[in-house]
């Protein structure tokens, strides 16, 4: 088996490298600018040079960090259809009916429990799209473009491809550009002694998972025969609020402050949430399927995530 990785120097891809190394799989490194040993600089719109590197490495499988728009995905799979024996695809807990709600996109009755993958998916599509668009010439313009929903249907329908659908959770851990959880560790590392938090907030309720611990589902999923043809929501099982993820940061310091509640001040991003959107996935069907649970002790991830954020200040 040997594993062509697209992505491979982002948040996530360098664990994924990591995992597969220590399955024993081989894995070609792909991304537009080479890092790390071995790695191979490549842009994914250029289909006949990654199947002739994929032909040429005898590649087997596909885990693609980067299906975001169908104009860059569709044409690839063409191109591989009959060459590759499985493809990952990272998808996201953004397809779900509570993630329009939660952005305001749409009013659905909310889903209050964990939702599994035959949950319901959004009614909307395209959900970061702007109006009007954002230029063409815009780093970010292809987010107008970006929906998972098509992409998982259109590799499903293409079976050939033995596609796996890897619903992914918010990833949280060092390198993490979103840096979910800096809100709770700033006030916390400066020494001070009170947070204030929004009351819907810390009730909020999603499922996280550390970026080693994502890494090696994903790396799992490529490896074991089970997965095929099937979709899969990824993270921790333990899906709590933010109360208790501030109690165990603040147990993980040392903290010992005051945790206070106020609403959100009118432009927060938090303010533009509606909070009775919980996103909290059922993990339990990979981890039945693959005997898979999280590599990395809890407290490990907690004590590096805290030491990134300590060190980008």
């Amino acid at each position: 088996m040997r594993v062509l990785l697209l992505g491979a120097t982002g948040f996530l891809g360098p664990h994924v490298v990591r995992a597969l190394d220590a399955l024993g799989v081989e894995v070609v490194a792909v991304s537009r600018r080479a890092g790390g040993a071995g790695g191979v600089a490549a842009d994914r719109r250029d289909v006949a040079s990654l199947r002739a590197l994929a032909r040429g490495r005898r590649v087997t499988t596909v885990i693609d960090l980067l299906a975001y728009t169908e104009a860059e995905t569709l044409p690839l799979w063409a191109a591989m259809d009959g060459l590759i024996e499985r493809w990952v695809m990272a998808s996201s807990c953004d397809v779900y009916r509570n993630y329009e709600g939660l952005h305001r996109k749409a009013a659905p009755a909310p889903v209050l429990g964990l939702f599994a993958e035959d949950s319901p998916l959004r009614a909307t599509r395209y959900p970061y799209r702007l109006d009007p668009r954002r230029p063409a010439e815009a780093a970010d313009a292809w987010m107008d473009d970006y929906d998972k929903i098509p992409l998982e249907a259109a590799l499903l329908a293409q079976p050939s491809l033995g596609g796996v659908v890897l619903r992914l959770p918010m990833v949280f851990g060092p390198g993490d550009r979103q840096r979910r959880f800096r809100w709770l560790l700033r006030p916390m590392l400066a020494g001070e002694t009170r947070l204030v938090v929004d009351p819907g907030w810390a009730a909020w309720r999603t499922t996280y998972g550390y970026v080693a611990d994502v890494a090696h589902a994903l790396a799992t999923a490529a490896a074991h025969p089970a997965t095929s043809g099937r979709v899969f929501n990824l993270g921790r099982s333990d899906v709590t609020d933010h109360h208790d993820w501030i109690g165990r940061y603040a147990a993980a310091l040392g903290w010992r402050g005051e945790v206070a509640e106020a609403p959100a001040r009118p432009d927060s991003p938090i303010a533009a949430l509606d909070l009775r959107y919980p996103l909290s996935a059922d993990t339990s069907a990979f981890r039945q399927v693959c005997g898979w649970t999280e590599p990395t002790a809890f407290e490990d991830a907690l004590l590096w995530t805290i030491a990134d954020e300590r060190r980008r200040g």
